[in-house]
């Protein structure tokens, strides 16, 4: 799935035409929903982008439509959509459409990557708190190690005897 929809982003951002107008019109109904027509042909109104639909044709020619990606926009050759600490990114949202972003750089965040972001470095102590052995576990060391020590001396005595 992750193919596809990478194919058809991939395939919108590859047939996006640089050109501003598209398609042969005499009247505004010619062209598609957020176009007009400058006789002969129609042009994306403001704020919107204009954009081939991948393998979608209408009499022999790629379906270009407008529509508007959101708060800045890859296709306007304007870099700072997104300030100087972002760059706009077209991402697909919950509901599968496209929409572009403002990707902040580390360290800011907001709709154009213009709020800094407040870090507080919490102190931290060195000292933790030292817990006191328990005494059992002391004396149950303590009577393996005899144990063993007095299995190898009784070893050691045996080897002599």
């Amino acid at each position: 799935m992750g193919g596809i929809l990478c194919f058809v982003f991939c395939a919108l951002l590859y047939t996006v035409s640089v050109d501003a107008a598209f398609g042969n019109c005499d009247i505004d109904s010619n062209c598609p929903d957020n176009a007009q027509c400058d006789s002969p042909e129609c042009e994306c109104q403001e704020g919107f982008d204009e954009i081939d639909l991948p393998g979608i044709t209408i009499d022999g020619q790629a379906a270009t439509v407008c529509i508007d990606l959101g708060i800045c926009s890859p296709f306007d050759n304007e870099v700072d959509d997104c300030g100087e600490n972002g760059q706009c990114a077209i991402i697909q949202d919950e509901h599968g459409l496209y929409k572009a972003v403002c990707k902040c750089e580390y360290g800011y965040n907001g709709k154009f990557c213009d709020e800094v972001i407040k870090t507080t470095i919490t102190p931290y102590s060195t000292a933790g708190t030292t817990k006191k052995p328990k005494p059992w576990i002391l004396l149950g060391g303590g009577a393996i190690l005899l144990a063993v020590l007095a299995g190898g001396a009784a070893v050691a005595a045996s080897s002599y005897g």
